[in-house]
């Protein structure tokens, strides 16, 4: 196994999988011509701020939904983070914030990338009428529990199951009314069905991957989950985060594809898409410095930090290969632009205001 620095000196087109001349033709007119659309990203670096506009450009992401994580849920922390990705923004001639789905391919068709927004976790605390100030700095989507309990329910690391609290009912019910997106990523099975069911609104679970592939791992969602997501109407994004997907010290682009092959033919390419979670930094690095300083506990979600990066997916920079390896597993040009972007577009315009 070589190090993540070794592997960051291969070029980036080596990095990716190898297609015939017509499949490669074919790959690179779909991820020029699609909608894409990450559902789950950190191009502002996550929980250690990071900025390289470049980057970002070179990605090719039509449209990034930005984390703005808060793991304290402090929100005062949250929303005064969630000024400065705007700023960055703001400021920046190739990006442009969107609250709509016209506004993101209104960016598209001027050649700029959208940034769109989400608190992961929610930061509202015990107060839900902070889902309206939240709403009206910009943000469109909200994880409603991290790993652990919190005011609205249990996170899929909890050791109980208890689903939502009636806080976490009425929190479901505002955010229906308001016109945004709950994300289930790393709430507890029992919390999760309770969203499903209270919601009058497809929902999401943006960044995971199914269970059944790597049973230890409790960030990951078990069939009766993904199905009733998928029964709701809402999207499952599958996520490439190193040492989520796979117990192998070996991991990348294929581990991803493996997750999304049993998506599609447990609930269908109707309701899969893309949420990577990843970012341009050292992600297993990162996990690794947060286990010794006991800021997450893998260890409770059964993840077990063998790999050093994602082979083909280490960061948005290899979006492209999503695409590429999709056109080799012989999906269709339509599911390969439902999953990578055309199911998550259809859920936001049904529950976006």
């Amino acid at each position: 196994m070589i190090s993540r620095e070794e592997y960051l000196k291969i070029p980036l087109e080596e990095r990716f999988i190898k297609l015939s001349p017509e499949e490669n033709e074919r790959a690179n007119r779909l991820f020029d011509e699609l909608l894409t659309v990450d559902m789950h990203t950190h191009i502002f670096g996550s929980v250690e701020f990071y900025y390289n506009y470049d980057l970002i450009r070179q990605s090719g992401i039509k449209c990034c939904f930005e984390a703005v994580p808060s793991v304290t849920e402090d929100f005062e922390e949250s929303m005064a983070l969630l000024g400065r990705y705007k700023s960055l923004v703001a400021h920046e001639p190739g990006l442009v914030s969107a609250t709509r789905v016209d506004e993101v391919r209104a960016a598209a068709e001027a050649g700029k990338q959208a940034v769109m927004y989400q608190l992961e976790p929610q930061t509202i605390g015990r107060k839900p009428e902070r889902l309206e100030i939240a709403y009206g700095f910009g943000v469109r989507m909200m994880l409603l529990t991290f790993n652990f309990k919190n005011y609205l329910g249990d996170g899929c690391g909890e050791t109980t199951d208890g689903g939502l609290s009636y806080l976490g009912f009425e929190v479901v019910e505002r955010m229906n009314e308001l016109g945004m997106l709950i994300d289930l990523s790393h709430c507890g099975i029992q919390t999760s069905l309770d969203a499903i069911k209270t919601s009058k609104d497809p929902v999401a679970i943006n960044h995971t991957g199914a269970q059944a592939l790597y049973p230890q791992c409790k960030r990951l969602k078990p069939d009766n989950v993904l199905k009733a997501v998928a029964d709701n109407g809402g999207v499952v994004g599958v996520s490439a985060v190193p040492n989520q997907l796979s117990p192998n010290e070996d991991q990348g682009i294929e581990d991803m594809l493996n997750h999304i092959d049993y998506l599609v033919k447990l609930i269908s390419a109707d309701h899969v898409a893309i949420g990577l979670d990843n970012h341009f930094q050292d992600q297993a690095a990162r996990h690794r410095r947060q286990t010794k300083a006991r800021t997450v506990a893998f260890q409770r979600l059964g993840i077990e930090l063998v790999a050093n990066f994602m082979y083909g997916i280490e960061s948005p920079l290899e979006w492209r290969n999503i695409v590429r390896g999709l056109v080799a597993r012989g999906y269709s040009d339509d599911q390969i632009g439902k999953i990578v972007g055309a199911n998550a577009l259809r859920v936001m315009e049904q529950v976006l205001k």
